[in-house]
């Protein structure tokens, strides 16, 4: 789950906490992505009764991929993630926007919003 907060002294900033839940057994959970170089011994989450988390101060406006390390070799996604990018070999990241739901009503305030389209793939 991804818990987004605004730092009111930081307002390029927003404070992003990661959290798994306790029913996810494991003597260790990391969070590797983009903010930390996929490195996941950078990000080890906190264990508590109520799960396991890690917060972080994130550049708001960025959209940042991420995956947990489950006891150093089973990788896990986010069910909570804001979207999700499938690597060429398949592999499923998450993502997280670095923005609060006030930052999009802005932007639709501020000018007309633009849809994108994609075109469906062509399988040769």
């Amino acid at each position: 789950m991804v818990i987004k907060e605004e730092i009111r002294a930081q307002p390029g900033k927003l404070r992003i906490t990661f959290s798994v839940p306790a029913t996810i057994w494991a003597d260790c959970i990391e969070l590797a992505g983009d903010f930390n170089h996929w490195n996941p011994a950078a990000t080890p989450l906190h264990h508590a009764e109520d799960g396991w988390s890690v917060t972080l101060t994130l550049d708001r406006g960025r959209t940042y991929g991420f995956r947990y390390l489950v006891d150093h070799h089973e990788w896990m996604g986010d069910a909570s993630a804001d979207s999700y990018s499938i690597a060429p070999d398949g592999c499923v990241t998450s993502m997280v926007i670095a923005q609060l739901p006030a930052d999009r009503l802005s932007l639709r305030a501020a000018g007309p919003l633009i849809t994108l389209r994609r075109e469906p793939a062509v399988m040769t």
